[in-house]
């Protein structure tokens, strides 16, 4: 499945590379042809995940997201564009009172592209990374107001043609919760991760403060190797349309193709991303969110194969944008 997928993803958009606005469209095309091909992939965030399993003994979120990265200005001459499709599922059960437990499944294809750069170790170092991940969120409740959160996960990340058993990321996050009152959640994390040749350890604020009848403070991403969930603030116009500011710290690291310019090299990209976020909601189980913003403290760096840094550079601020499509049964 992997070379049908791929060869397919490259086929749509192929025929957007002439012009940036048709990529974004041929994103949207894509978004809708992996729900059809891969509908047993796709993963919300655990905050989300654990306010849907709570409505029932067993809950199943499907998400499909495509997003494009617009070209910018690689120090040292020539230009990088990043076109992203995610899909993710996950299934939550009710074991008792107390207890639930579910299974994640995602699968991210990012399309870098590269043009003229003059000043990095190599003109092109990556192109088509893929990653399968795999996790299992645990939510058990202390008491009433009391709630612990832990989810072990394991993660392949690499270049078409890297070696999968070198391209490994596994580890966990934890958070403690705490309610507060009705429509307060806060609650303190962390994640470690071993991430390809690298050990990555950050904290993160979990938040879920419904601030009155339209307004609330949320975490929008998950928790992952990527980084923290962010903080994203969402006013609900009414019970359909609902529009968000945020935003999010982002790293990927991923294995190099081993018969590429630097054989088995790693390669990782940094990225801030601060975003809107306007969203429709067709029932309570179904939602389209539209994305618009831009990825500031943009850097690139590629290691050895043994985690040392060979190069690193940085690029200038892009704009992105973003389809997502979410449902809830």
């Amino acid at each position: 499945m992997k070379y049908s997928v791929t060869s397919f993803v490259r086929l749509i958009t192929a025929t957007a590379r002439s012009c940036s606005a048709r990529r974004v469209i041929a994103g949207s095309a894509s978004i809708l042809a992996f729900i059809m091909l891969l509908p047993m992939l796709v993963q919300p965030s655990p905050l989300h995940a654990q306010e849907r399993a709570d409505t029932g003994d067993v809950r199943f979120s499907l998400t499909a997201l495509g997003s494009y990265q617009f070209k910018s200005d690689v120090d040292g001459g020539g230009d990088l564009s990043v076109a992203r499709y995610n899909l993710n599922a996950e299934v939550v059960g009710r074991i008792d009172n107390n207890l639930r437990v579910g299974i994640g499944l995602t699968y991210e294809f990012d399309d870098y592209d590269f043009s003229g750069l003059t000043d990095f170790a190599v003109a092109q170092p990556w192109g088509d990374v893929h990653r399968f991940g795999i996790s299992v969120p645990i939510f058990y409740s202390i008491d009433s107001n009391w709630r612990l959160f832990l989810s072990p996960s394991v993660q392949w990340s690499g270049e078409s043609g890297a070696k999968w058993g070198d391209a490994v990321a596994y580890g966990a996050v934890f958070a403690v919760s705490h309610s507060f009152r009705p429509g307060l959640v806060l609650g303190l994390g962390a994640g470690v991760f071993s991430n390809i040749e690298k050990t990555t350890f950050f904290p993160y604020i979990a938040v879920n403060w419904q601030i009155n009848e339209q307004l609330r403070l949320i975490n929008p991403f998950r928790t992952s190797p990527a980084g923290p969930a962010g903080l994203e603030l969402a006013y609900a116009f009414n019970r359909n349309w609902e529009l968000g500011i945020g935003g999010a710290y982002r790293s990927y690291r991923f294995r190099l193709d081993e018969d590429g310019p630097i054989p088995n090299g790693i390669g990782e990209s940094k990225t801030v991303p601060v975003y809107a976020r306007l969203s429709y909601s067709l029932s309570r189980d179904f939602r389209i969110d539209l994305y618009g913003g831009a990825t500031f403290s943009n850097k690139l760096r590629v290691d050895n194969e043994d985690g040392d840094e060979i190069y690193r550079t940085k690029y200038d601020v892009p704009p992105i944008v973003a389809l997502s499509l979410t449902a809830r049964f």
